[in-house]
């Protein structure tokens, strides 16, 4: 496995992002573009995780984010501002 590399500010765009505070390699949130969403790992449930983009948790401030995607994940990494 390759390391991570921890970015501070926002992400990209929003979406998925293993995003933590101590750079936990397991924890995901949501970045809806000003807020991140509380962290859910693959133990969450699939309610909680729905819910995500309703739970702002903090801004850019304190978490970090790294760019990796899981290989083989369901959906990929997009950009929605490039779906058309």
């Amino acid at each position: 496995m390759s390391k991570r590399i921890w970015h501070s500010g926002p992400p990209p765009h929003i979406g998925w992002w293993n995003a933590s505070v101590m750079e936990a390699l397991d924890m995901w949130r949501w970045w809806d573009g000003s807020w991140w969403s509380i962290p859910y790992n693959r133990h969450a449930a699939e309610w909680e995780i729905q819910r995500a983009d309703q739970q702002p948790n903090a801004s850019t401030g304190c978490i970090e984010w790294t760019d990796y995607w899981p290989e083989g994940a369901r959906v990929p990494r997009v950009d929605p501002r490039s779906v058309k």
